[in-house]
């Protein structure tokens, strides 16, 4: 998951309790995306992927949502199907520990069918 911001400025329509500190109706928050998709402490996993819930949450919901996120997950389901014949799998995987963004600092696929070259054997 990815979100097209790190940071989301918002503000608090109630009083609330966020982890222990008091919110006043009227605060102006920042959430930071990564959070919100708890990829601060899940790493990306292709075999348990993010509940649907989870990944709404990097494009906002209510009058915040992202106005772009039905472009986003249709240019991401032409993607996908242009690949998916090709069976790629995953050969190499680095997880971005120092980004804002959940995402990988590299991702290395090679599909199914293509020729193994002596660094992949």
């Amino acid at each position: 998951m990815t979100a097209p911001s790190p940071l989301l400025p918002r503000v608090a329509a109630a009083d609330a309790q966020l982890d222990g500190c008091p919110v006043r109706a009227g605060d102006r928050l920042i959430l930071v995306a990564r959070h919100a998709a708890r990829a601060h402490d899940r790493l990306p996993d292709a075999r348990r992927p993010a509940p649907p819930a989870v990944t709404q949450l990097v494009f906002g919901a209510g009058a915040h949502a992202c106005p772009g996120a039905r472009l986003a997950r249709a240019q991401l389901e032409d993607t996908l199907a242009a690949l998916a014949p090709h069976r790629p799998t995953v050969v190499r995987a680095r997880v971005d520990r120092g980004s804002a963004l959940p995402g990988w600092r590299s991702l290395t696929v090679r599909a199914a069918d293509a020729p193994r070259s002596p660094e992949n054997r």
